[in-house]
């Protein structure tokens, strides 16, 4: 009688301790810690009351770029009835690089640059970032080269952020 009560918590010390267990993992971008906002580097919360889907331009806007910028575009359709509570925002540090954006219906953010040497070691160009309607940056989704990649990218970035709408009531 001993060994079925005590056969479960032998169990799992094992498998605890030998790290065969992975905890599971719900969402697909990685977590901003410390918390970052945009006044942090001196910057206007340019959708305020919406939650934001940003692209962090490059400097030279090459294939890959723009893949991205039409799969942000397309992100945005997707999300379908929560449409109108994401605004899809568009970073760069030069304003002229932004110019060729300019009636493409992306929210444009030209940010100084002190917003690309300080504060700013955690991200880099091409990234999505999601940011909350409250201007913190919430998720980060690394820029991937691979085509595949960056479809299930969008994905993975698409369910995040329909669980974020889900369950928040700001935004």
């Amino acid at each position: 009688m001993l060994l079925i009560f005590a056969l479960p918590v032998i169990a799992a010390k094992l498998i605890l301790s030998m790290h065969w267990y992975q905890p599971g993992v719900t969402n697909h971008g990685q977590l901003i810690e410390p918390n970052f906002h945009y006044q942090d580097v001196q910057l206007i919360n340019p959708a305020i009351h919406s939650w934001q889907i940003a692209y962090l331009l490059p400097d030279q806007c090459d294939a890959v770029c723009e893949q991205q910028l039409h799969l942000l575009k397309q992100s945005h359709i997707a999300l379908g009835k929560d449409q109108p509570r994401v605004v899809p925002v568009v970073m760069a540090s030069n304003p002229e690089d932004l110019a060729t954006l300019k009636d493409s219906g992306f929210v444009l953010l030209s940010a100084p640059e002190l917003w690309h040497q300080a504060n700013m070691q955690s991200f880099a160009t091409q990234d999505f970032v999601l940011i909350d309607p409250l201007g913190q940056w919430v998720m980060r989704y690394p820029t991937v080269r691979d085509q595949g990649e960056l479809t299930d990218e969008l994905k993975g970035l698409l369910a995040d952020l329909r669980k974020l709408l889900k369950l928040s009531r700001v935004g």
